[in-house]
């Protein structure tokens, strides 16, 4: 004859419970780094295509842009409709897929600049 155990389930429950404070405890603590880099990724590109009149003073007096980390085609695009203002910018880590190398795969590729 066959008998079914029963289970604790105060103490299932429990654990249950612990787990899923700990996941939405850790998406709570990691969430603010992702915004902070799409906000940075977002300013970035703000100060590319739509500079405020305080940077353009700045640059008129020099000052030089270091874009870190932006796509291969926002930096052609940029090189393309900012011609003017191309000896204030400077690219480094620029990210190119190798989709745009016809390699087609998708694959992420950081150009190592030395900077």
């Amino acid at each position: 004859m066959k008998t079914f155990t029963q289970r604790n389930l105060p103490e299932e429950t429990g654990t249950l419970n612990r787990l899923m404070f700990i996941v939405l405890l850790m998406g709570s603590l990691l969430a603010p780094l992702a915004q902070a880099a799409d906000a940075n990724d977002g300013f970035q590109y703000n100060a590319l295509f739509n500079p405020s009149p305080a940077q353009l003073k700045a640059e008129d007096r020099g000052r030089v842009m270091i874009y870190d980390g932006l796509d291969n085609a926002v930096v052609e695009r940029a090189l393309d409709e900012q011609f003017e203002r191309i000896e204030h910018m400077m690219f480094v880590r620029t990210r190119q897929t190798a989709s745009d190398d016809d390699d087609g795969d998708g694959e992420v590729i950081v150009e190592d600049d030395g900077c």
